[in-house]
C-alpha cells in the first residue's frame, strides 16, 4: 500500500476501482485492531491483523442495514436506472410534481445552507453520516477540500456516488458502513455532521438504553473532531409546538415524543406500527428519542462538548433555507408575530392560529417549543488550536464588519439570521451586535450557477449609492450602504450596511392594516413620491442594462386562449423589478422609506412595472377572510378586488397611477397596456427561474391573472373607460 502525504499534510490511500486506482481522501483504520488498512483489488485488508472488507463496485464495505427511505425500494432501484440513462438530475426532476418533498431532499442543496455560519476554512476535512441520496455530501463537496459520506443502504450509497461521478467532484470518498463502524483516526474531520440522524441510533442498536447509546455515538463523533472542529446536528425539539398538534413523531404514531417514556414505550409495544421509514422493532419499545433545547445542551455536554449554539431552521432542519439564532430572541418573536399575521391575510384568519401564537408569545413557551433544532457543537468552548480558524467566512465577515464600525463602541458582531431560498445560489446573514444590526452579507458559491449576481448587484449598489445620495430627499440615504466585497475560497460575499425600518411588508400584515385608511394612504403616497423621484436617476443607468435588458417578447404571454388586445408598448424603463413590500423598509416616524435587494434590477421593464408590484404585495380584500381549504390561498380574490372592483382602496390607487404616470410622461389610455405587461412580464420571471423557491407556483398564478385580465379587461380600473 502507498501512503502519501498531500500538501495539507492529510494522508493518502490508494483505493483500486476495477483497472483503474483513486486515492483514499482519509485513510481507513482497522476496525478490529485500529490498525492501518492496505488497498488490495478487492478488498481493504488490516495490515496488522489481516481482516479484510470488500470494495463493491469501488466502495469500501464495512456495514450496511436493511432497507430504509423516503421512497420505496423498487421506486428506489427505477430511480437509479433513470440515473444512469439520463443524469441524476433528470431523474430526480421526474419526482418534481408527483413527489416535490423527495425533490427537495434530493435536489436542493441548499438543505446545507447553515455551511456559511460554519467557523471552518476551505481546506477542511467533513464526514457526512447517512448522506442519503448525496444532497448534502454534495454541497459539502463544493465548499471544502476533502469529503466524506458515509451511507449504510445500498442504493443510497451507489446514487450518491453516481452523483458525484456525474458532478465531476473527485473531493468526496463514498462509503458503505453504518454509524456505529466508521474506520477513521480520531482527530481527522473539522465538521462532522449529523442530519436526522441522531433520533434513530438506538432503533438500530438493541443493546443500551436510547440515552447511553445516544451519548456513546456523540463521544465517539468528538473523538473524530480535531479539537477546534464542530458538528452540526439537525434533530426535532421533542417539546415542539408542532407536537401538540399532532405532529407524527419517529414511532410513526402522534404525541409519543411528549409522553413519559416509559409510557411511550408501553404504547408502542401495543400498537405495534408499521412505519414506512425503518422497520422500528416496537417489542423494544419506544428508542427513537429526542429533547428539549435545554435537553440537547445537557447531553451534549455530558458528551464532552463545552460550545452549543442553537438555530431554529423555520420551515425544518431538512429545509434550513431560513435560520434564526435561538439566543436572539428579538428576531424570532418578530419573525412569529409576523408569520401568524401573514397567514391570517393570505390564508384566511383562523382564531386557532391567534390564540396559539399569542400563549406561545405571552407565556414565553415561543422559544422552548420551537419545532426543529440545528445545533453547532463543538469540543472547545472558543475554538482554540483550531489551525483553520481564522479561515472560516463567517469569522472574516465578522472582523471586516467590526473594523468599518463607525460607532466605535468596539461591540463584537455574530451572525443572528440566515435567509435563503430553495435551490438557489444565494443567502444573506444579518450580522448583529448586542445593540444594533451591524450589516447585511449576500454569499454566493462561484462553483454554483448564477453566482456572479451578487458581485454585479454589489457594484450596482455602488453606483446607485452615488447617484442617491448626491440627488437630495428622497432619494438620499433610501438605499443601503456597500461596505466591501469578499472572495473566499468558493464563497463570495457582498457586504453593506443595514436599512433603517422595518420591511413594510410587516406592517402592511398587521390585522387591522387596511383599515387604517389614513396610513395605508400615506405610506401609497410616500412609496409614489420614491418612485417619481428615483425614475430619472434610474434612467441614466438605461446603457449599464442594455446588453442584458428584459426581453421585450415577454410583454406577449405563451397561450392561444387569451391573446393579448392590444400592441405592446415599446416604452421601457429601469427599475427595481422586485418592488414588493417585503424590500421596502420603513421608518415611520422618520417617514422615509429605504428599498433593499436591487438583484432584480434592469432595463426593459413596461413603464409603471414597480407600482404595479408593490400595490398587488398589499393584499387588498374588501374584507378580511375567513380560513380556506388548506393548500388556498387569497392571491387571485386579492388580485380581483385590487384591480377589478370599486373600493377606496382601488380609487387611492388609480390616483396615485395617474400621478406616476403624469409626472413621468405617460398616457393615461396607455397604463392599462402597461398592467398587462406587468402581468406578463412577472409571469416570465417566474417562469424563467421556476426552480427556486416558490416561483414556480408563482408562475402559474400570474398566467391565471393574465387570462382574467384579458376575460375582465372592461373591469379593470385602469380602463380607460374608468379612468
Amino acid at each position: 500500500m502507498a501512503v502519501d502525504r498531500d500538501r495539507a499534510g492529510v494522508a493518502t490511500v490508494d483505493v483500486r476501482y476495477g483497472q483503474g486506482t483513486r486515492d483514499l481522501l482519509v485513510p481507513h483504520k482497522c476496525l478490529r485492531c485500529a490498525g492501518p488498512l492496505v488497498s488490495l483489488p478487492t478488498a481493504m485488508q488490516c495490515a496488522a491483523c489481516g481482516v479484510e472488507w470488500p470494495i463493491r463496485n469501488g466502495i469500501p464495505f464495512y456495514a450496511t442495514a436493511d432497507y430504509f427511505g423516503e421512497v420505496s425500494q423498487p421506486e428506489m432501484k427505477t430511480l437509479i436506472q433513470a440515473a444512469l440513462q439520463s443524469g441524476w438530475r433528470e431523474a430526480i426532476r421526474a419526482h418534481k410534481d408527483s413527489n416535490p418533498e423527495f425533490f427537495c431532499y434530493a435536489a436542493d442543496l441548499n438543505r446545507a445552507g447553515w455551511i456559511s455560519l460554519l467557523p471552518i476554512g476551505p481546506s477542511s476535512t467533513v464526514l457526512d453520516i447517512g448522506s442519503g441520496l448525496g444532497a448534502l455530501t454534495h454541497a459539502l463537496a463544493l465548499n471544502y477540500e476533502r469529503v466524506v459520506s458515509t451511507e449504510p443502504i445500498a442504493e443510497r450509497v451507489r446514487f450518491t456516488r453516481m452523483r458525484m461521478e456525474q458532478e465531476g467532484l473527485t473531493n468526496v470518498d463514498v462509503v458503505q458502513t453504518t454509524i456505529d463502524a466508521l474506520p477513521f483516526e480520531d482527530h481527522t474531520f473539522d465538521l462532522i455532521v449529523l442530519n436526522g440522524i441522531l433520533e434513530w441510533v438506538a432503533a438500530w442498536r438493541d443493546a443500551g438504553t436510547p440515552r447511553n447509546v445516544q451519548l456513546d455515538v456523540l463521544r465517539r463523533v468528538r473523538r473524530l473532531l480535531k479539537p477546534g472542529g464542530v458538528v452540526v446536528i439537525g434533530i426535532e425539539n421533542r417539546i415542539g409546538f408542532h407536537s401538540f398538534f399532532g405532529r407524527v413523531d419517529h414511532s410513526g404514531f402522534a404525541f409519543t415524543s411528549l409522553m413519559p417514556r416509559w409510557l411511550a414505550s408501553l404504547y408502542m409495544k401495543m400498537r405495534q406500527p408499521a412505519f414506512h421509514r425503518t422497520l422500528l422493532k416496537s417489542s423494544l419499545g419506544y428508542r427513537t428519542y429526542t429533547y428539549s433545547p435545554r435537553g440537547y445542551t445537557k447531553l451534549l455536554c455530558e458528551a464532552g462538548f463545552q460550545s452549543v449554539d442553537h438555530w431554529w431552521p423555520r420551515d425544518g432542519y431538512n429545509l434550513p433555507h431560513v435560520m434564526y439564532r435561538v439566543a436572539d430572541r428579538a428576531e424570532i418573536r418578530d419573525e412569529a408575530l409576523y408569520e401568524c399575521n401573514a397567514a391570517n391575510r393570505i390564508n384566511g384568519y383562523a382564531f386557532r392560529r391567534v390564540l396559539k401564537h399569542r400563549l406561545l408569545d405571552k407565556t414565553g413557551l415561543l422559544f422552548a417549543t420551537l419545532p426543529d433544532l440545528i445545533m453547532l457543537a463543538r469540543p472547545s468552548a472558543n475554538g482554540s488550536n483550531h489551525a483553520d480558524r481564522h479561515d472560516s467566512l463567517i469569522e472574516t465577515l465578522q472582523r471586516v464588519v467590526s473594523s468599518h464600525d463607525e460607532s466605535g463602541n468596539g461591540e463584537p458582531c455574530h451572525a443572528s439570521v440566515l435567509m435563503g431560498h430553495k435551490l438557489r445560489n444565494k443567502s444573506i446573514i444579518k450580522l448583529t451586535t448586542p445593540s444594533r444590526m451591524a450589516a447585511i452579507c449576500k454569499v454566493a458559491n462561484v462553483r454554483l450557477p448564477r453566482a456572479e449576481a451578487v458581485e454585479h448587484g454589489y457594484h450596482l449598489l455602488q453606483r446607485l449609492h452615488g447617484l442617491f445620495e448626491t440627488a437630495g430627499a428622497p432619494l438620499a440615504g433610501s438605499i443601503p450602504a456597500p461596505v466591501t466585497f469578499i472572495k473566499h475560497g468558493p464563497l463570495i460575499a457582498s457586504v453593506e450596511t443595514p436599512a433603517a425600518g422595518v420591511p413594510l411588508s410587516r406592517a402592511s400584515m398587521e390585522p387591522d392594516y387596511l383599515a387604517d385608511r389614513r396610513r395605508v394612504t400615506r405610506q401609497l403616497e410616500m412609496v409614489a413620491a420614491w418612485l417619481i423621484e428615483a425614475q430619472p436617476t434610474l434612467a441614466s443607468l438605461q446603457s449599464d442594462f442594455a446588453p442584458r435588458a428584459i426581453p421585450f417578447e415577454w410583454r406577449t404571454m405563451p397561450t392561444t386562449s387569451a391573446q393579448r388586445f392590444a400592441i405592446p408598448d415599446r416604452s421601457a424603463w429601469v427599475q427595481h423589478g422586485d418592488f414588493f413590500p417585503t424590500n421596502v423598509m420603513l421608518d415611520e416616524r422618520a417617514g422615509r422609506l429605504c428599498v433593499i435587494d436591487w438583484d432584480s434590477c434592469n432595463a426593459g421593464y413596461p413603464p409603471l412595472f414597480d407600482w404595479f408590484c408593490f400595490v398587488a404585495g398589499l393584499y387588498y380584500t374588501h374584507k378580511r377572510v375567513r380560513r380556506l381549504p388548506k393548500g388556498q390561498t387569497i392571491d387571485a380574490l386579492s388580485f380581483e378586488q385590487t384591480f377589478f372592483d370599486t373600493s377606496w382602496f382601488a380609487e387611492k390607487i388609480v390616483e396615485m397611477t395617474l400621478l406616476l404616470a403624469a409626472s413621468t410622461a405617460l398616457q393615461r389610455d396607455r397604463i392599462i397596456d402597461y398592467f398587462a405587461d406587468y402581468l406578463a412580464v412577472r409571469y416570465h420571471q417566474f417562469d424563467h427561474d421556476r426552480d427556486s423557491g416558490s416561483k414556480e407556483r408563482w408562475g402559474r398564478l400570474f398566467k391565471e391573472f393574465h387570462a382574467f385580465f384579458v376575460e375582465n379587461q372592461g373591469r379593470c380600473i385602469f380602463h380607460p373607460g374608468r379612468i
